[in-house]
């Protein structure tokens, strides 16, 4: 079903396809006038550039338009042209005297207007199945919502099923599935969001994997991960669960606490916003607004510039994930922009990304050298662009997270935390709510590395912040402070509120078992609540929240203290 939003868009998108017509008619008369330039000896160096890059901007977007007969037939044009024209555009002045050029030149112009009136009544690329095709990829945030397993087994009381209570502590929502009920199953499937995955026995694989596929969403709606529990962790086994198509073996005994890491490691990559945002360098203004109006109905912010001269101050204003930019904008090089970008040190890691006609390999990767990372040729259809542009975003944000988020706990960095909790208080003032800080301690942690290990320390603490993913809202922002202190930032939530809700995680954290062969242990945490909206400042709040879990630390441990500004 097509929604008014995706009629508006198709609309907007046939409207682009018109006037893309309209100016490549333009552009044909001029190229036209300047064929009989060439027939006549007549045509200038100037006149020569110019031509090149008329076809060299018809050759890239007459794909997108549905004509790629033109786009072609443009782009061999082009390859004529652009030996000359690059060594023209290199000289310190555009001369005015006549330049010779290849033979058919001026012949092959004349049938661009053919090709033009031929293919014009052609389809182009339905615009509504471009915006149902780009809705596919839209992938829900895990952070703040509750992971779904799905426990496939034939026997409730078997290994499977026994899992629920010890995953359920950790915040899942846990649901058991007979191995044998494909109805079931495919409720599950079809209705399970994308924060979620699916626990079975290694035996059951065969079964569940091809169902799995059989329901699996188009686009970048990737397939439920499954992980298989089993007695057997030889070598042979596991290439077996491997080869079946699962995420992860465990064997027994269950190491739940790793096993509950895992699964909210999947469910998270399943499930990660990859949106992003994306600036278009092209002169093209039909084709960037072709492009832009794709990747906004995909959820991806996306704006677009064709004056290069303000690419740097849009880079400071728009904060990219990634650039699209073409090899040729107007009078500009994108190779010497790529350079100019990587002047300043803040976007060295910014990924560029060639979008140009240019096809030839070896003068790809010359345009590669001199600072981009990567190139996709022209004319891309709507759906690669998306996907493209999605994956892209993602590892660029991927990278961003290895220098943002702290490796042990995927958590926010202490330094920006504290930014968070600043910017939190800005919002208070503007919009009036009332927010809470929280820190947060695990109790005793010294002895547990001691007793244990540090191996089994780290284990407790990516156990808290996986409860503390899964617990909290998605607007809630959770940061490692440093070894085994938390801070939390908790929008629109009174300190009351903020207390209750702490308590509840400290009790369910209480109740997880931490094994060690045949031991166990269990840890509970302390925490010190403060209004963000009674301090001046940031700072002010955070240091009442410590003061009153140091107060919870000498009471007993073990709960939540609010901040009480006569003690």
């Amino acid at each position: 079903m097509v929604s008014q939003s995706d009629n508006d868009v198709s609309e907007k998108l046939k409207a682009l396809r018109s006037k893309f017509l309209d100016r490549a008619r333009d552009d044909i008369r001029e190229l036209s006038a300047y064929a009989e330039q060439t027939r006549s000896g007549k045509l200038s160096a100037e006149g020569l550039i110019r031509c090149y890059q008329s076809l060299h901007r018809l050759a890239g977007s007459a794909g997108t338009f549905g004509l790629p007969e033109l786009g072609q037939h443009a782009r061999s044009l082009e390859k004529k042209l652009k030996s000359q024209a690059e060594n023209l555009s290199k000289a310190s002045a555009v001369h005015q005297q006549t330049i010779a050029v290849s033979d058919g030149f001026a012949d092959g112009v004349d049938s661009l207007a053919e090709l033009v009136e031929i293919n014009s009544e052609k389809s182009a690329v339905s615009a509504t199945e471009t915006i149902v095709s780009a809705e596919q990829h839209r992938v829900d945030d895990s952070h703040g919502m509750q992971v779904r397993i799905l426990l496939v087994d034939s026997d409730r009381s078997g290994t499977v099923g026994s899992l629920s209570s010890g995953l359920a502590r950790y915040g899942f929502v846990c649901q058991f599935v007979d191995a044998q009920d494909e109805k079931a199953l495919q409720t599950f499937v079809v209705e399970s969001g994308s924060a979620a995955s699916v626990l079975c026995r290694d035996a059951d694989l065969p079964a569940v994997i091809p169902h799995l596929k059989s329901w699996r969403g188009t686009g970048s709606r990737r397939r439920l991960p499954v992980v298989a529990v089993g007695n057997d962790d030889s070598f042979d086994n596991n290439y077996r669960v491997a080869k079946a198509g699962a995420s992860a073996f465990f064997a027994e005994p269950i190491d739940v606490p790793e096993l509950a890491e895992r699964i909210e490691s999947l469910a998270m990559e399943r499930s990660a916003s990859v949106n992003g945002r994306v600036l278009i360098v092209e002169d093209d203004v039909e084709l960037a607004e072709h492009y832009c109006l794709v990747l906004r109905a995909a959820g991806i912010e996306a704006r677009f510039l064709t004056e290069p001269e303000h690419l740097m101050p849009e880079l400071s204003v728009f904060q990219p994930d990634i650039v699209l930019m073409d090899v040729q904008i107007g009078d500009y090089s994108g190779v010497t922009l790529a350079r100019l970008i990587r002047f300043e040190s803040r976007w060295l890691s910014l990924p560029i990304i060639y979008l140009s006609s240019e096809d030839n390999r070896d003068d790809q990767l010359e345009a590669l050298s001199k600072g981009a990372d990567e190139f996709l040729v022209k004319p891309v259809s709507d759906d690669y662009l998306v996907r493209s542009v999605r994956m892209r975003c993602y590892r660029a944000r991927q990278l961003s997270d290895l220098m943002n988020r702290d490796s042990l706990t995927g958590l926010l960095k202490h330094s920006l935390i504290k930014q968070e909790l600043e910017k939190e208080l800005a919002r208070c003032r503007r919009l009036g709510h009332y927010s809470s800080v929280v820190m947060l301690d695990l109790d005793h942690f010294k002895k547990i590395n001691d007793t244990w290990g540090h191996r089994h320390g780290d284990t407790v603490i990516r156990a808290l912040a996986n409860l503390l993913r899964n617990r909290l809202r998605e607007t809630d922002m959770i940061g490692r402070y440093g070894g085994e202190e938390f801070m939390l930032v908790l929008p629109d939530c009174s300190v009351q509120a903020a207390a209750q809700l702490l308590r509840g995680i400290g009790e369910s954290f209480s109740e997880l078992t931490f094994s060690v062969g045949e031991e166990s242990f269990h840890v509970t945490l302390s925490a010190g609540a403060a209004g963000i909206n009674d301090f001046e400042s940031g700072e002010a709040a955070l240091e009442a929240a410590d003061k009153a879990l140091y107060r919870r630390k000498r009471g007993g441990r073990a709960g939540v203290t609010i901040h009480d500004a006569k003690q």
